[in-house]
């Protein structure tokens, strides 16, 4: 069986809170105890990180975050650096927060209040900013003085450690919806937050570092971030037929490649007999780009059910094209009883018509890039970008498939609830022909796989681990084709 590999606890706002509130309430540990922690790992960030910043500004907010910096900055002063704070709030601090500010105070941090957020002179003399403005439970775009001062600090292009999340991002979507700190670290506590993973919080975020702060852990977050770790096969055992069968469907005059591509890739990936049924006019040239792979002609669409009924995965829409006959083979495709693929040009197609999915039992896996979930969901491209997150949620359950979201941020959801975010990214799978690849993979691993939602978790990771090993080992661009050739070796 394919399994994807390891996989990390990623919280968003809600179970964050819940993690204090468990660690406050039923183990006893004082919420300053838990802000000390966390401000003292924040501390050790900022002087590793940042072993020149001598004149450091924490600009802090009225609530819990505010707290964090204010001991931050207490911690940075015992140091020898040159720490202050400038408070933006109209409220006084409460709770652990007042605590920290008053000990802040008695360890000789100047504190300047600005509830307007005009820090612009504060800026004018520091080498390091703390962003401690807006935690993990703020949403909806920045207000008042708080907006003020991001934007002040966006301007001053001052390098920024945020504190558990940048100021601006949701913690639990990673949306930006409005002004929002551009971090160069950010030293997240306890574990990692949704919103750091998910663009386009995740290019807010700059490199992050976890810092324990001593809380139990909590139950397992909604979200699995998977990451780069052991993806294996089972051994291969009787005919190729037992490694599985997937047949490609695609291809149109002046689009060979696809096909060849995703079908050479699900070879590479695995599969025992990989079949690929294309247009008659060009069996010959993909039959010469892969001389492992079958090539069968499609002359109706009614053929389809009877040459792919040895599959025990389908990919459909590689180079498929957009004439009329395509929504027939796209049909035909879907109505097979097994696992199928959808990618590319039947993508646009089901986006025209989704009743093409019919009343399918086997499992659907979607994968769209921004555009293609735009069209499927009727939206705006901008609206997928503003809102990934939910997008591939929202994609997953109308259609009832898998769906993974492609992107620097690629994301997973099934239509049970289940969500994944890939981690790692290579700028190398931004080029033609990546997503064919991409498609193949997932084909050959589910099947083998009595999981799809696993085989396709694994899938992604394959594919990003061939990105960068063709990378480590080549000068030049990436080409779709030297993914296939670097894909890992599944023992």
């Amino acid at each position: 069986m394919w399994r994807s590999g390891g996989q990390s606890v990623l919280l968003d706002a809600e179970e964050s809170r819940a993690i204090d509130r468990a660690a406050i309430e039923q183990h006893g540990i004082a919420a300053a105890t838990l802000m000390a922690a966390a401000a003292a790992g924040a501390a050790r960030v900022a002087r590793g990180r940042f072993p020149r910043a001598q004149r450091v500004l924490v600009v802090g907010g009225g609530g819990q975050n505010g707290g964090d910096g204010f001991e931050v900055a207490r911690l940075l002063r015992l140091a020898g650096r040159d720490a202050r704070v400038v408070r933006v709030a109209s409220r006084p601090s409460t709770g652990a927060a007042a605590e920290m500010l008053q000990a802040a105070l008695l360890a000789g941090v100047p504190v300047r209040e600005s509830p307007t957020g005009s820090i612009e002179d504060d800026l004018l003399s520091v080498d390091l900013v703390v962003d401690a403005l807006l935690g993990t439970g703020a949403t909806g775009a920045p207000r008042g003085g708080v907006a003020a001062a991001i934007s002040a600090i966006t301007a001053s292009g001052l390098p920024v450690l945020a504190l558990d999340i940048p100021s601006g991002v949701d913690a639990s979507t990673g949306e930006v919806p409005g002004v929002v700190i551009q971090a160069v670290v950010t030293a997240t506590f306890h574990a990692e937050k949704v919103g750091l993973r998910v663009m386009p919080g995740l290019l807010r975020a700059g490199t992050v570092v976890t810092v324990p702060i001593g809380a139990p852990t909590g139950p397992p977050g909604r979200i699995t971030l998977v990451q780069q770790g052991s993806v294996r096969r089972r051994g291969r055992a009787g005919s190729k037929y037992d490694a599985g069968v997937v047949v490609v469907i695609g291809g149109a005059t002046g689009m060979t490649g696809a096909p060849a591509l995703a079908a050479s890739a699900a070879l590479r990936a695995g599969a025992g007999v990989v079949i690929a049924l294309v247009p008659p006019a060009i069996v010959s040239t993909v039959a010469m780009r892969r001389s492992e792979v079958m090539v069968r002609p499609i002359v109706d669409a009614s053929e389809v059910p009877l040459l792919a009924e040895r599959a025990d995965a389908i990919v459909i829409g590689p180079g498929l094209g957009r004439e009329p006959a395509a929504a027939d083979i796209v049909r035909q495709a879907l109505a097979v009883d097994v696992p199928v693929v959808v990618d590319a040009d039947a993508l646009w197609w089901l986006a025209q018509d989704p009743s093409l999915l019919g009343r399918r039992r086997a499992v659907t896996v979607l994968t769209p890039h921004a555009g293609e979930a735009a069209r499927l969901l009727q939206v705006d491209s901008g609206e997928i970008a503003a809102h990934r997150l939910a997008s591939v949620r929202d994609i997953a359950e109308r259609t009832g498939a898998i769906c993974v979201l492609k992107g620097s941020d690629t994301l997973l959801a099934a239509s049970d609830g289940r969500c994944a975010i890939r981690a790692g990214d290579n700028a190398g799978l931004a080029t033609a022909g990546a997503g064919d690849v991409l498609s193949g993979i997932i084909g050959a691993f589910i099947a083998r796989n009595d999981d799809p939602w696993q085989a396709v978790q694994a899938a992604t990771l394959a594919h990003l681990a061939a990105a960068d090993a063709a990378a480590a080992r080549r000068s030049g661009a990436i080409m779709a084709g030297d993914l296939i050739e670097h894909l890992p070796v599944f023992e």
